[in-house]
Parts: structure tokens; C-alpha cells; sequence
């Protein structure tokens, strides 16, 4: 039987004009931290086909991935559960002049509405406690990668260290927007527990630092 969560797909817990003004503002570090392990990724693989951002929330960074001259080759697609999160997402991305680029669309990671194999690149941050079911969701994931296809998926952890997490919530205050509630997110060990329940061990690296700005969360590096 799958572990899979009982709980609804989670919104965050304030407007999505809120997260939007917040994520452009305050979380330039993770963008860039983010960046760089896609960059870092992507050089090891053929550059073309689709990058998929699962859960694009307004889609800030997914803009800022297709500004990335080294990604000129890949189409942009950036999903979300939310209505009110993609109608914004579809604004940012028509405002800053990627009409034609990058296509925002209404879709749930626990089914998603794409054929197998269709995508080069799934990329998917603060995420997992999103989701109702995560383990459906990392099986639709790996299911639209193509063969050879990478997905990197992020998210905090319940079991961040103190110093991570104390930085998080104070340029949350900064933003007006409220501590993270850890009672929401995941231990490793239920991630780990929700990737073997996949059946995605043999593809998943798992990492959880100990140091640092990134031991505030865990990374699913997949490869089909």
C-alpha cells in the first residue's frame, strides 16, 4: 500500500499577490541557488525538448531559467494547481515578453496532463508538502521524463537545521509573511519512505545537508 499523504493539495497560507511580491523580492538566493544546480545538471545532458516546472507557483523563477542563454534551446512550461497562482504566473510571464516562450497551465502533479516521456528537464521547488499525495505526484513526475531525462525537486524539511531555518523565517518577517510551519513539511525519512514507495530508489539521489543556507531543505535528484 502506498504512504502515501492524506492531506488536500496545500496553498499557501496567504494571497498568491503576497507570495508573488515575496518570491520576487526575497528569494532571489534560492533562485539562485537553484540555478546553479540546474546549470550544473543541465551540462551533462543534451539541451533540447521541454523544461517542466511542477508547481511554478507565479513562475518567477522559471523566468528567470529562460533568460539563461544556455538553456536557449528548451521550451518552457510551468504548471500549477492554483488558479490564483497561475493566472499570475501567466501575467509575469506575458508582462516580462515571454509570450510564445514559456506556457503557464492549470494542472495537478497527480495527474498531469502530458504523455510519457514528453519532458527533457522537471524542475519542482517547495513543493512535497504541497502535494496531497506525494508519491502519485513522483510517479508522474518520472513518468513524463523522457529517457535520460532529469528531474531536481526541492523542498524544506522538517528536519532543517536551526541556523537555516532561523535565516528563512527572518527574511519571511522582513516580507511580511509568516514563519514556515514546519509541522506541514516532511523528514527525511518520509521523503525517503515516499521515493522507495514510488519505486524510485534506484533513480533517486537524495541529498540533505547538514551545513549552510541548503540545510534547510532536501533535494530529489532523479534520472530516468
Amino acid at each position: 500500500m502506498k504512504n502515501d499523504s492524506v492531506r488536500a493539495n496545500l496553498h499557501v497560507h496567504y494571497s498568491a499577490d503576497l507570495y508573488d511580491r515575496y518570491s520576487e523580492r526575497f528569494l532571489n538566493w534560492y533562485d539562485d541557488f537553484m540555478i546553479r544546480r540546474i546549470l550544473f545538471e543541465c551540462r551533462k545532458r543534451p539541451l533540447d525538448g521541454v523544461l517542466m516546472d511542477v508547481g511554478t507557483g507565479t513562475a518567477r523563477l522559471l523566468l528567470k531559467l529562460a533568460l539563461r542563454p544556455e538553456l536557449h534551446t528548451l521550451r518552457f512550461i510551468g504548471t500549477d494547481y492554483f488558479p490564483d497562482m497561475v493566472r499570475l504566473a501567466a501575467r509575469n510571464a506575458r508582462d516580462n515578453g515571454f509570450a510564445g516562450r514559456v506556457d503557464i497551465l492549470h494542472a495537478d502533479v497527480h495527474a498531469l496532463p502530458f504523455p510519457d516521456q514528453c519532458a527533457s528537464v522537471v524542475i519542482s521547488r517547495s513543493t512535497i508538502h504541497h502535494w496531497a499525495k506525494p508519491v502519485t505526484a513522483l510517479g508522474e513526475i518520472y513518468r513524463i521524463l523522457r529517457s535520460g531525462g532529469l528531474a531536481l525537486i526541492h523542498d524544506v524539511r522538517r528536519d532543517s537545521t536551526p541556523p537555516a531555518l532561523i535565516e528563512f523565517n527572518r527574511l519571511r518577517q522582513v516580507a511580511g509573511v509568516e514563519p514556515s510551519r514546519l509541522e506541514e513539511k516532511y523528514t527525511t525519512d518520509e521523503i525517503r519512505n515516499f521515493v522507495a514507495e514510488a519505486g524510485l530508489e534506484e533513480r533517486c539521489m537524495i541529498s540533505a545537508p547538514r551545513r549552510g543556507p541548503a540545510s534547510l531543505g532536501i533535494e530529489l535528484r532523479i534520472v530516468k
